[in-house]
């Protein structure tokens, strides 16, 4: 196989890089692998937190050129303090507020892609926001076994009095069939509390 960089030597090194669950692999000569710094990998050293920020904020610019664009210095400069991008990937921190500014060409899409915004929304805010559809829904269940409840006690009132109704004329058979339907509502609504 020939090396995916240069193209015109045997490559001998596989080179894979995972940022974000997106996985690329690439083959490169010896020349190639010293050319772009990847022979000189140590896996023995310990990850301290801005190389591994470093790591999350240095998004691919083009798919075609992957190693270059990977390996490319950042060149962005705050106006402010006079800190480059570069000095924030490896401090992991900005030098003064108007870094945010001066470099969110870079840093919008990364916040966007971890947090899915580029602004602060907050915890608090979302809670409250699954509360709040939580009690609405609450509120929608409690109206309509309010409804239900209105409806079979208008239904109940109704049997009674057609029941009363039943008696004073004398129609004995009538009147059980009517008693026997308002046990069975009450009956259920004793099981359905």
């Amino acid at each position: 196989m020939l090396c995916q960089n240069c193209g015109k030597r045997e490559a001998n090194i596989k080179y894979t890089q995972i940022i974000n669950g997106v996985k690329k692999e690439m083959s490169l000569c010896e020349n190639c692998a010293k050319e772009l710094g990847v022979e000189d990998i140590h896996f023995n050293m310990p990850i301290s937190f801005s190389s591994f920020l470093s790591d999350f904020l240095e998004p691919y610019e083009s798919e075609s050129n992957f190693m270059t664009n990977f390996m490319a210095p950042q060149t962005l400069l705050c106006e402010n303090c006079n800190s480059t991008y570069d000095d924030f990937l490896k401090e992991g921190k900005f030098g003064c507020e108007e870094c945010y500014e001066n470099f969110s060409s870079k840093i919008d899409p990364l916040l966007k892609n971890i947090h899915g915004s580029n602004r602060h929304v907050g915890r608090v805010s979302r809670v409250l926001n699954e509360k709040t559809e939580a009690t609405n829904k609450a509120k929608e269940i409690t109206k309509q076994e309010d409804k239900k409840m209105s409806e079979e006690e208008e239904k109940l009132q109704s049997l009674k009095k057609r029941l009363e109704k039943e008696i004073k004329e004398e129609r004995y058979e009538d009147a059980a069939k009517t008693r026997d339907e308002i046990k069975r509502i009450e009956n259920s609504e004793k099981g359905g509390k």
